[in-house]
């Protein structure tokens, strides 16, 4: 089927660097690619281009943009010529198409005019508690404080107190440290965490989370010249019911997801509505 196929030349690559403003209808006409006898035009390459693409990226573009159009042109070429003529009538498709993305084009549009997001509180403890049972945790969750040192920071005896924070001083002088010493310091203490993000940065190793998570609420150790402190403030165990604080972004998501779905329900029943006054729906048996 294929009876051939040009391929780019560096002097074509040249041409291709050239700006748009320097083309001419003689230039525009320069074939790079040919397939049977359907053609790729150097004007439609530089159409695509990115504007603000170096030299360099600019060769890789049209060699790349070349040989995925060769490559389609084969496809579609040979879908041409096998396929029976009733595979190859996609008018209906693609009107169904045009249709749909028209359709939640508008309802995009109605939806952005309308929609109110503003969810209070009170809203979203409402949804939370009325289904617990969908807000079962899939992991461990900590609210905690951790701190990594080099094994040479000073004072790292008086951190070993303080990282514990039993009184406000700890707080004060831990913070004071860390943020002057620390390699990596976490100080949120109002954000629930996965345990695992906080494994990424303390490597504990071969321990049982659930265990750990129960009864070791502070910790302290060495590896590989540096020190590790982490004191965990909060937690909630796999298969727990996850905390208000932890679902209230998602809960909102969730909450204005349904008063979309009800202004696209609206937007439907007005429509009809009208129509129907109009008389213009016309329904034969």
């Amino acid at each position: 089927m294929v009876k051939s196929i040009y391929i780019l030349s560096f002097a074509l690559f040249l041409v291709l660097m050239t700006s748009c403003s320097e083309e001419t209808e003689e230039s525009k006409k320069i074939v790079l690619a040919k397939v049977n006898k359907v053609e790729l035009y150097r004007s439609e390459v530089l159409h695509s281009m990115p504007d603000d693409i170096s030299s360099e990226d600019s060769l890789t573009f049209v060699k790349n943009y070349i040989d995925q159009w060769v490559q389609e042109q084969v496809v579609y070429q040979k879908a041409l010529e096998v396929l029976p003529d009733e595979s190859k009538d996609v008018d209906y498709q693609l009107e169904k198409y045009k249709r749909s993305l028209l359709i939640f084009t508008y309802e995009q549009f109605y939806i952005q005019d309308r929609l109110d997001t503003i969810v209070p509180m009170a809203e979203i403890e409402e949804f939370y508690n009325n289904n617990l049972k969908d807000f079962a945790l899939r992991d461990y969750i900590v609210k905690v404080v951790y701190a990594k040192y080099t094994d040479i920071t000073p004072e790292l005896d008086k951190v070993k107190g303080w990282y514990k924070l039993k009184t406000e001083d700890d707080w004060i002088n831990l913070q004071s440290h860390a943020n002057l010493y620390g390699v990596k310091f976490y100080n949120d203490t109002t954000n629930w965490i996965f345990f695992d993000d906080v494994l990424k940065e303390i490597p504990l190793t071969d321990i049982n989370k659930a265990s750990f998570i129960r009864n070791k609420k502070s910790i302290t150790f060495e590896e590989e010249g540096k020190v590790y402190f982490l004191n965990i403030i909060d937690s909630r165990l796999q298969d727990d019911v996850s905390p208000l604080e932890f679902e209230k972004d998602r809960i909102k998501g969730i909450l204005l997801n349904i008063r979309m779905n009800e202004l696209r329900k609206k937007l439907k029943t007005e429509l009809y509505n009208d129509a129907q006054k109009a008389q213009i729906i016309n329904i034969y048996k």
